[in-house]
């Protein structure tokens, strides 16, 4: 088995673990706690239109760091690793100051635990999520200023939240996080072919979970495209992977290939953006960088988080 294979079997073996000690739904919150409080809390909030959103947070401090899944992904993929449950990004990060994830609709751990927010009509686009998102923190009086921390797709959603509502935000952290860049650098006809064959075809196990999150990513680019130059001064993390993607089913090798390279100029693109972008590959690691090298994402975490204190 190659050096790469093993890390894909090591991020399954993970989320199998991961899955394992979670339960269907959150724990009820301890009585008059709220996730903008110290200490540990899990439970789902109502925000505007009745619907629940389920967050939990742990520890204290400021500023609060927001952590954005990738796309299908619950929450709690950041709680665990490569080298097993309770070895994540999240509690490597909590005990220094306040840490919150959230499940978006449709997403999934491992069949049967999913999102244990209430679903919303899909397809949909990150700007409908960045509303969730704010309303979300708002309705739980989760204060901040916010470092987000975004992957994959959860980097375009906390892109696009620091566009829309920069006072609230004073870092993010992108790991091997997706940009608008893998549109304009295909033709269309290919960038349609990743699309489908990328974006749009989870695995047989989520397939099984009929609220299964669906992002439109033209949508989602034509969103972020105004917001992308802003705002000027925020500090920004891009962490890269060393590999690629494997090639999905059906997918030629060659075309494999050819998203490789346009995925890495996405990250240079990610990373001329703002003049105050700090770039790091992540050496040894596939696009879950957060799940094979977790010390290293709460390492620049934290960076951010004491950049915020002003240290």
């Amino acid at each position: 088995m190659s050096a790469r294979a093993g890390v894909w079997l090591g991020f399954g073996t993970a989320l199998a673990a991961i899955a394992m000690g979670l339960s269907a739904s959150g724990a009820p919150p301890a009585h008059g706690q709220t996730a903008g409080s110290s200490g540990d809390f899990a439970g789902r909030v109502e925000i505007a239109g009745g619907r629940q959103l389920y967050v939990e947070c742990h520890g204290s401090g400021s500023p609060t760091v927001i952590f954005e899944a990738g796309l299908r992904s619950r929450g709690d993929i950041w709680t665990g690793s490569t080298e097993g449950v309770g070895t994540g990004v999240l509690p490597r990060v909590s005990p220094f100051t306040r840490a919150c994830i959230y499940d978006r609709p449709g997403t999934i751990a491992s069949f049967p635990y999913v999102s244990r927010s209430d679903p919303v009509p899909m397809p949909r686009s990150t700007g409908e999520v960045v509303a969730d998102l704010h309303a979300l923190l708002s309705a739980a009086g989760i204060p901040g200023p916010y470092v987000m921390v975004g992957s994959s797709t959860g980097g375009l959603i906390v892109r696009q939240y620091a566009g829309l509502y920069p006072t609230e935000v004073s870092g993010l952290v992108l790991v091997d996080a997706i940009s608008e860049a893998m549109e304009g650098l295909m033709t269309p006809s290919q960038f349609a072919r990743y699309n489908a064959y990328y974006l749009q075809s989870p695995s047989e196990d989520a397939r099984r979970y009929k609220d299964l999150e669906s992002i439109d990513f033209y949508r989602s680019f034509a969103e972020i495209k105004p917001l992308r130059s802003t705002p000027r001064r925020l500090p920004v993390i891009v962490l890269s992977a060393e590999w690629g993607f494997a090639a999905p089913q059906g997918v030629w090798r060659r075309f494999s290939a050819l998203v490789n390279r346009t995925w890495k100029r996405g990250q240079l693109y990610l990373a001329s953006l703002h003049p105050k972008t700090k770039r790091v590959v992540a050496f040894g690691s596939g696009h879950q960088i957060h799940v094979n090298r977790p010390a290293l994402v709460a390492r620049f975490v934290l960076q951010m988080v004491a950049r915020a204190r002003g240290g």
